[in-house]
């Protein structure tokens, strides 16, 4: 149990500006595959980076909103 309290973390700080330019091009691949510019399995594809951009989102935004672990003291 103690190796669990002990493990580094691997993101310090959390910008969601990212976000916000990532879901510009993810748009504009399943746009493109669903309207027949590119092949429609990029669109599922895009369709598929698009439930991963929402589900990564809200783990940004938990991630955000929980309180950082009290520091240990020994």
């Amino acid at each position: 149990m103690a190796e669990l309290r002990n493990r580094p973390i691997l993101v310090k700080r959390i910008n969601l500006w990212w976000y916000a330019f990532a879901i510009l091009p993810i748009v504009a691949v399943v746009y493109m595959g669903f309207s027949g510019i590119l092949s429609p399995i990029i669109g599922l594809i895009g369709l598929f980076a698009l439930f991963f951009w929402f589900f990564s989102l809200g783990f940004a935004v938990a991630g955000k909103l929980r309180k950082p672990p009290p520091d240990p003291r020994q």
